[in-house]
């Protein structure tokens, strides 16, 4: 049954995020009066790659930018009997310090801004001469932060986990959707990739909310001509967003 009240009553919301992490924002537009329509193009795969883990007492820092770095950097070394306490951590965002929280991980940097940009400003002022600095990422990951503190620390990306487009998807769901959720770069490309160019023009003028500058950066790059930020980076500031939006506010 339709949910007809709140801010989003009657518009469909197209999400893109992976199957197993949508959950709490499905909820979070049921409660606006919204209707979630999951649309998991993206999976996150895990890898085995250890190299760095056996070298992990050389570096200083761990800096994560997602969840999925925390989640899967923690999956690959939760058979290593490895002690933390001469590292320090760093997080874009509440959600990946929260799941550094939730692993006993009680100091962690975070800047007030969630971004690259921001965490390497801050991390430039922190980082000391001669300190290393490991990087778990996923494998599109940019290496933005890798480039801009290579005059400060020697960084080392390890890839825990890859982004694929998924298998299976319905793809004329997208052309049901009043406004599409974008959580990722990778999102955008894999959704917009798989229309012909006639469907792609109407899908481009579709209202698209984006998490953070890199996926709204990716958004106007491919041509969408109505594309939304929050000032926030989080999943419950883009359905304020979108709320707002659609009563008229934007």
């Amino acid at each position: 049954m339709k949910t007809t009240e709140g801010p989003l009553a009657g518009k469909t919301v197209l999400v893109t995020r992976p199957k197993e992490q949508a959950d709490s924002l499905l909820s979070l537009i049921k409660e606006e009066g919204g209707i979630p329509l999951p649309f998991p193009v993206v999976t996150i795969t895990g890898t085995d790659n250890v190299f760095s883990i056996h070298h992990i007492s050389r570096f200083k820092w761990i800096i994560f930018t997602s969840k999925n770095g925390v989640d899967h950097f923690f999956s690959i070394i939760k058979d290593y009997n490895l002690s933390f306490d001469h590292h320090k951590f760093a997080a874009v965002g509440e959600k990946t310090a929260q799941a550094l929280h939730e692993r006993g991980i009680d100091s962690i940097l975070v800047p007030k801004r969630y971004d690259a940009e921001a965490l390497v400003e801050l991390l430039k002022r922190e980082i000391k001469v001669g300190e290393n600095v490991l990087f778990p990422k996923g494998s599109l990951a940019p290496s933005y932060i890798k480039d801009q503190l290579k005059d400060n620390a020697e960084v080392e990306e390890l890839v825990v986990y890859e982004t694929k487009p998924a298998e299976d998807v319905d793809w004329g769901l997208v052309l049901k959707a009043d406004c599409f959720f974008f959580l990722s770069p990778s999102a955008v490309s894999f959704m917009t990739s798989n229309y012909e160019k006639k469907q792609n023009s109407r899908i481009l003028k579709t209202p698209a909310f984006c998490i953070g500058p890199t996926t709204k950066q990716a958004a106007l790059e491919i041509g969408f001509q109505h594309v939304f930020m929050p000032e926030r980076y989080t999943a419950e500031d883009m359905v304020k967003l979108a709320a707002n939006y659609f009563q008229g506010g934007s």
